[in-house]
This record gives structure tokens, C-alpha cells and sequence, in this order.
């Protein structure tokens, strides 16, 4: 099991925000998928490195000269300050946050016939917690 420290606005483990896409697959090997993404609309186009066996996407856009801008888990082998996240209910999460002094959230929760999505950002620490049901799936955060 690996065991990796969440640093939010600043990167993971040894990996910053704004590091290369070399300098990311020198600590996390080469991705089991890597996807562009792309809206021409937008004029936005993105690079995500998924890694399955960590449960981790990576993701470097074109605006930031591709660049990593943003991280997001889903297994329980990350953390922040010692706290695991993945796979807890809302009551303990509310905990968690408030001992962690994490500040201001804004919630939005999304109504499906089968399940209820929820997410908590944090827009000081660009910190995203994603709920389905009562379960946390996944934490998201960028520079």
C-alpha cells in the first residue's frame, strides 16, 4: 500500500503543481491510461495520466504549458495531515474538516433516481471532496 500526503494549493508527496509531465511519471511511473481531452468551444485541451493501481488521475493543460494543475483520488492510500478521507460518511468527514480548521465550504448536492452526489469545495484550499450517497469517492485539488 502506498501511502501519499494530499498537500492542497501545493501538489502530492514530493510532486508540485506546475511540475512537468516527465517530472510526475518519474515518481509514479508510467499511467495505465493517457487521455486528451479537448473543447474547441472553449478553446481548452487538457492531458490526464490515470494510474488504476494507485486510483489516481493527473491532470496538465495546455493553458499552464501543460503543466500539472490538478490531482484526484479515489482509493484510500492518500491523505492530509495523517487523515484518510476515502470511503468515510458525511458525519465523520464534518469532523474531520472542522479539527482540520479547513475553513468556508460551499455544497452542492445532485439528485439521480438510484443515489445523491454531494461535493464540498473549499475554494481558499481548491480542495474538492466528491460524496455519492453517504460515502466519500473521491478528493480533487489544483493550484
Amino acid at each position: 500500500m502506498h501511502h501519499y500526503k494530499i498537500k492542497p494549493k501545493v501538489g502530492i508527496g514530493d510532486i508540485k503543481f506546475n511540475s512537468s509531465i516527465d517530472q510526475f511519471k518519474n515518481s509514479f511511473g508510467e499511467p495505465d491510461e493517457d487521455e486528451i481531452i479537448e473543447d474547441d468551444n472553449e478553446k481548452f485541451k487538457s492531458r490526464i495520466l490515470h494510474y488504476d493501481s494507485y486510483g489516481l488521475s493527473a491532470s496538465f493543460d495546455e493553458e499552464n504549458n501543460w503543466e500539472l494543475s490538478s490531482i484526484a483520488v479515489s482509493e484510500n492510500d492518500f491523505h492530509i495531515d495523517g487523515n484518510y478521507f476515502i470511503g468515510i460518511k458525511k458525519s465523520e468527514f464534518y469532523e474531520k474538516i472542522e479539527l482540520l480548521n479547513f475553513g468556508d465550504y460551499e455544497r452542492e448536492v445532485f439528485q439521480e433516481e438510484d443515489y445523491t452526489s454531494s461535493i464540498f469545495h473549499f475554494s481558499q484550499l481548491h480542495l474538492t471532496f466528491w460524496f455519492e450517497n453517504d460515502e466519500l469517492q473521491e478528493i480533487q485539488w489544483g493550484n
